[in-house]
């Protein structure tokens, strides 16, 4: 080719495209820019309501979203067995039986180690000692310890889920102690409500229905075998006067939708109860009302009706 007879190519800084068209790019960019920023919210909020949605079912779970529940035991009791066993039927709950001490073994270990303690208060320390020091041992990072002689409300798992889901909101997962059921008004306790509300507890008392995570179990068995050479009180004023001082993250549930059962005659194999004490009562029993539908009332036992609230 012949010079000068090239093709003459516009420079690229006199491209121009059509007034239209660079509208139209510009629209485009920002409609995408858009789209990718909704797409990311919807994606966010989507996570979120999963994230909320599996608290809620693990809360909701056959163990209600510990690792364990534990149920303080003596095989002997059967009749305390039949009762918890109702319970677990009726509410889908998955239940470890762990073996309760006898007042007699507490005795011979209190005078074989010079415990300060003995007794039905002894069975009872032990009992709780050895369920944190099954935790630790077998990496149970979380667990709910029942005595077997609770009664719960009809809607447990609904109410759990709630307090659980501020458990979450509050604390994530900074918490030590959290009581399902209690025996006292606390002085930081919210006013009487048919709601569930969360609040620290600064004097916890019972040990009826409680949560412990594997790391305060942990410390507590070390406090608590500690103190059975020295301080000679019963477990649960033990765990309070801990929480008092900020020993541990403690969470207390009112009202209490785990209950125990209370009265001399019917009083407790871990917990003695003195005469003439009766039960906190529940919003709707769940043991009156297997009796109440039962063919058969004698396979659930007469007291449940001390726990039916009005």
């Amino acid at each position: 080719m012949k010079q000068g007879l090239e093709p003459r190519l516009a420079p690229i800084d006199r491209l121009r495209l059509p007034r239209s068209w660079t509208r139209a790019l510009v629209a485009t960019v920002l409609a995408l820019g858009i789209l990718a920023a909704s797409y990311n919210v919807v994606v966010a909020c989507r996570q979120a309501i999963q994230a909320n949605s599996n608290k809620y079912y693990r809360a909701t779970n056959a163990t209600l979203g510990f690792q364990k529940i534990f149920v303080l035991n003596m095989p002997q009791r059967r009749d305390r067995r039949q009762n918890m066993s109702a319970l677990a039927r009726f509410h889908a709950l998955h239940l470890t039986y762990a073996q309760t001490v006898d007042r007699h073994e507490a005795d011979a270990l209190a005078a074989a180690n010079s415990y300060l303690i003995n007794g039905t208060h002894l069975a009872c320390y032990l009992s709780h000692l050895r369920v944190y020091q099954r935790m630790v041992r077998d990496h149970i990072e979380t667990a709910l310890i029942l005595e077997d002689d609770v009664d719960v409300e009809l809607d447990l798992k609904p109410r759990h889920a709630a307090v659980m889901r501020e458990v979450g909101r509050r604390y994530g997962r900074d918490w030590d102690m959290l009581y399902l059921g209690h025996c006292t008004r606390d002085s930081q306790e919210p006013a009487s409500s048919a709601y569930v509300s969360l609040y620290e507890a600064g004097h916890p008392m019972c040990l009826h229905a409680y949560a412990v995570t594997r790391e305060c179990a942990r410390r507590l068995a070390v406090l608590l075998e500690e103190r059975l050479r020295t301080v000679g009180h019963d477990i649960d004023l033990v765990l309070a006067v801990g929480a008092g001082f900020g020993v541990s993250t403690v969470l207390g549930t009112s009202p209490p939708y785990m209950v125990q059962i209370g009265r001399q005659e019917v009083a407790s194999d871990l917990t003695l109860l003195q005469d003439g004490d009766t039960a906190q009562r529940l919003h709707g029993s769940t043991l009156f009302h297997l009796r109440r539908r039962s063919t058969d009332p004698r396979t659930l036992p007469a007291y449940i009706e001390l726990s039916r609230r009005d």
